[in-house]
C-alpha cells in the first residue's frame, strides 16, 4: 500500500488479525458475527426475509438456526480475510483444496480457450481469486472502496494474488472482452443486482430477481466455458467446489440464459447454505408494479 495513504482503523484491524493465527481468528469471528449481528435489526430482517422467500420449506425455529449460523459464518468471513489479504500465496493455497468439480475447473484454466469463473457470494469469495490466479492469472472488474486506505490495501492483496483488476465501465469490459479473446480468465460476482440498464428479471428460488446480463453476453461474444466457483469454508480451509454453468446460461434467448445463471447459483448454494449471503437484499428491485418484498415486511 501507498506510504503517501493513511493507514485507516479497519485497515490496521484487518492487518492485526491476519498476525493472528488462522484457527483462532475464525472462532473469534464466529462468536463475534453470532454475538453482535444479532442485534444489527436490518441484518437480522434481511436474512430472516431472505430465508422466508426462498427456502419456504424449512419451519420457523429451521430458519432461525440457519440465520444464526449465517451470522457466524458472516463474522468468520471478515476475520478471514486478514489472512487472505496480507499473508503469503503459498499459505492460502496449502489451505485451499480440491472438492467437486475443481479438477475440471483447472483442466478448462489450463487449455485453449477463456474462461469465465462466475464467483457467487458464499464462502469466502477471496480465497477463489487465490486459486484461480494461482493457474492463470484472473481478470476482474473492481469497484474503489469509500475508505481510500481500505481500498488501497485491497488492490495490492488481490494483485500480489497475480490477477488484474479493471474498472466496473466500458474500458473495463473491453479490457475483459479482450483477456478472454486471449484464452485469458475473467472472475465475476454474478449475484448482485446490477445498475439498472445491465440486467434483466429471471427467476431465483422462484422470485423475480434483477440479474447481470454482461456474463451471458461476454460468453455469447467470445465462445468462452462458464464455471460457478465457490471456496467453501471447512475445519481444514477452503474446498473448492466448481461446475461448469446450466446450459442454459449460453442460450441467445436473454431470459433463458439469466435462468441457468441463476439455476447455477442455487446449486451452488445448496452446499453450503449458511455460508451465503442472505443478508443481501437480491429481490430489492422489481419489476414495474410489483411490491418490494423487503418494505412490506420492514414492520414486522
Amino acid at each position: 500500500m501507498s506510504e503517501q495513504v493513511t493507514s485507516s482503523p479497519m485497515t490496521k484491524l484487518i492487518k492485526a488479525m491476519g498476525k493472528l493465527p488462522f484457527p483462532f481468528v475464525r472462532r473469534v469471528g464466529r462468536m463475534v458475527g453470532l454475538l453482535g449481528l444479532r442485534f444489527d435489526r436490518r441484518t437480522r430482517q434481511a436474512i430472516d426475509r431472505n430465508l422466508e422467500l426462498c427456502l419456504p420449506h424449512l419451519d420457523k425455529e429451521q430458519r432461525v438456526r440457519l440465520r444464526n449460523s449465517r451470522l457466524q459464518h458472516m463474522g468468520q468471513t471478515f476475520a478471514e480475510m486478514g489472512h487472505l489479504w496480507t499473508r503469503d500465496v503459498s499459505y492460502i493455497l496449502d489451505r485451499c483444496y480440491e472438492g467437486d468439480g475443481a479438477a475440471e475447473l483447472k483442466q478448462a484454466v489450463e487449455a485453449k480457450g477463456g474462461v469465465i469463473v462466475l464467483a457467487p457470494h458464499i464462502g469466502n469469495w477471496e480465497a477463489v481469486n487465490v486459486f484461480v490466479s494461482a493457474i492463470r492469472p484472473m481478470t476482474a472488474m473492481y469497484r474503489p472502496n469509500k475508505d481510500e486506505s481500505l481500498d488501497a490495501f485491497i488492490l495490492e492483496a488481490r494483485n500480489r494474488a497475480g490477477g488484474e483488476l479493471v474498472p466496473t465501465n466500458r474500458r473495463g469490459v473491453m479490457q475483459i472482452v479482450k483477456a478472454l479473446n486471449a484464452d485469458g480468465v475473467v472472475g465475476m460476482l454474478p449475484d448482485q443486482v446490477p445498475q439498472q440498464g445491465s440486467g434483466d428479471f429471471a427467476p431465483f428460488y422462484g422470485h423475480q430477481a434483477y440479474t447481470m446480463t454482461l456474463a451471458g453476453q461476454l460468453a455469447q461474444k467470445t465462445g468462452a466455458k462458464a464455471f460457478v466457483v465457490g471456496c467453501i469454508q471447512t475445519a481444514k480451509g477452503f474446498e473448492v467446489n466448481a461446475f461448469e454453468v446450466d446450459s442454459r446460461f449460453y442460450d441467445e434467448d436473454t431470459v433463458t440464459s439469466l435462468t441457468g445463471l441463476n439455476a447455477s447459483i442455487e446449486k451452488l448454494v445448496e452446499r453450503a447454505p449458511s455460508q451465503y449471503q442472505w443478508e443481501y437484499k437480491r429481490f430489492k428491485l422489481q419489476p414495474h408494479g410489483a411490491l418490494n418484498p423487503y418494505k412490506e415486511h420492514q414492520h414486522v
